[in-house]
């Protein structure tokens, strides 16, 4: 890797403080092993070894109890306008039976229980074709199979070509990313490194592969000097895949990101973020296999990705647009003089609020479908604002 500058120190000294102290091991092995790792392979095993991987352990994530709430912990509203949606694309491709239904990181399985529970109530004719499949890496999250639904551990045990729709919340964004930085002599890639006093630090060497360099140039961009970014190879492979997997359909991506042109913008200094506790830092040695560590979803690049496997834009839009599209605000219940019987319909009121309002979620959030084997489609999830030719 030739000369190496220490960029930052982190704050874990050794694996004191650390939970899993063979995941640390398993680190540290590595990098005495291999030299410098790229910190791809050191969100790798942080996230999802099965020494104590942060995904692949028995702890819980989500909610009050975990480190940060999804779109689900704040209303079940959601999964029922994805549900509604998901009916609109049954339609589109001319009522299959089967109908496959791919939740990818599905996590506690409680998106496509909700999905199922509304197409059973509300559009029976589509629930009586779907056959559904929960990809998740951590067995402890996986229930029992019933004659509809059955769990994986990756994508390619799903089987296929299928016909249908694969959809994942808040997957790409903790897919492994590398990181890198532009300096006068080019653009160099930070790697994971150990300080010799048992910590984790960042060091930066020549690219460990060419695609990194590649991924700008197929952008049409170039990082300003010193500017650092993330880049995910491993979430542009994975949409490839399920475009290969998919022989008509949908793929569906809910996730915090943006064009390339703002998340690589003159100013930007990277999107890397950790959540634990319901904290936030950009520190992620600190409590290795404890924290999420994620970054912002390049969606040019999963545009990019998509063509080359077949699936076509269909649209992009932030969630709040999606939702409304939708008609989500057909859900929220009448409340007359506040009332002890009218609490959950106030609760349900507030989570839709929570759901669309501006400067939240609703605008960070953003909604980006792709389509395969079926004539350009008007979704409703769209009919109120698309943005895909901002991509």
């Amino acid at each position: 890797m030739g000369t190496e500058r220490v960029v930052k120190t982190g704050d874990i000294k050794g694996p004191a403080g650390v939970p899993h102290a063979s995941l640390y091991e398993v680190i540290t092995g590595l990098i005495e092993e291999k030299g410098p790792i790229t910190f791809a392979e050191f969100m790798d095993a942080a996230l999802y070894h099965p020494g104590g991987g942060y995904y692949v352990t028995e702890c819980s994530r989500w909610g009050a109890e975990g480190d940060y709430v999804t779109n689900l912990d704040i209303s079940p509203v959601f999964a029922r306008m994805l549900a509604t949606q998901l009916h609109e694309m049954w339609t589109v491709l001319d009522r299959p039976s089967p109908f496959h239904l791919v939740e990818a990181g599905a996590g506690r399985g409680l998106l496509t229980e909700v999905v199922l529970e509304t197409l059973a109530e509300r559009y029976p004719a589509c629930f009586d074709t779907v056959r559904s499949v929960l990809v998740e890496k951590n067995p402890h999250l996986w229930k029992e199979r019933s004659e509809r639904t059955r769990w994986c551990g990756d994508i390619e045990e799903v089987g296929g070509p299928v016909t249908g729709c694969i959809y994942s919340l808040e997957l790409l964004d903790s897919m492994p990313f590398h990181r890198v930085v532009r300096r006068e002599d080019g653009l160099k890639e930070v790697y994971t490194a150990t300080d010799g006093e048992g910590g984790l630090i960042d060091v930066e060497g020549e690219p460990s592969t060419d695609e990194l360099a590649g991924y700008f140039e197929e952008l049409d961009l170039q990082l300003h000097l010193g500017q650092q970014a993330e880049v995910g190879l491993a979430a542009r492979e994975w949409i490839q895949r399920a475009g290969s997997l998919l022989d008509r359909g949908f793929v569906i991506t809910v996730d915090y990101g943006m064009p390339a042109r703002l998340l690589y913008a003159e100013g930007m200094r990277g999107t890397l973020m950790c959540h634990y506790r319901h904290t936030l830092n950009d520190n992620p040695y600190h409590a290795v296999g404890m924290q999420d560590i994620t970054c912002h979803v390049d969606f040019t690049a999963i545009r990019n990705a998509g063509l080359r496997a077949g699936l076509e834009p269909t649209g992009y839009t932030n969630q709040r647009n999606f939702l409304l599209g939708l008609g989500v605000l057909d859900e929220l219940e009448e409340v007359g003089t506040p009332s002890l019987k009218d609490c959950d319909a106030i609760a349900r009121n507030q989570g839709i609020k929570d759901l669309i309002m501006p400067g939240g979620v609703g605008d960070k959030m953003k909604v980006f479908i792709q389509h395969k084997g079926v004539d350009v489609p008007a979704l409703k999830g769209f009919s109120f604002k698309d943005m895909k030719y901002c991509l």
